[in-house]
């Protein structure tokens, strides 16, 4: 079974674009979207397992030039209207 998580990511001062095109470039991460408010950035990622997840982030993710601060949610239920 998948495991779907968000990670909310704070930016440092113009690397949104980059920033952006690094986390397309990661084939498990679905979506990315540019926000307001506390965070810049938000990625959707779906791994089968959280070892994945770690190995992702570990290798991938906390490498990108430009992520200040993440923050990640394991999804446990998705509801569709």
């Amino acid at each position: 079974m998948a495991i779907k998580a968000i990670i909310l990511c704070k930016l440092g001062i113009s690397v949104i674009k980059p920033v952006i095109e690094e986390l397309k470039k990661i084939p498990q991460i679905t979506k990315v979207m540019s926000l307001t408010g506390d965070y810049d950035a938000l990625a959707e990622i779906v791994v089968e397992t959280p070892e994945e997840l770690y190995e992702i982030f570990a290798n991938k993710i906390d490498m990108i030039e430009g992520i200040t601060a993440s923050n990640t949610h394991m999804v446990m239920k998705e509801f569709t209207k």
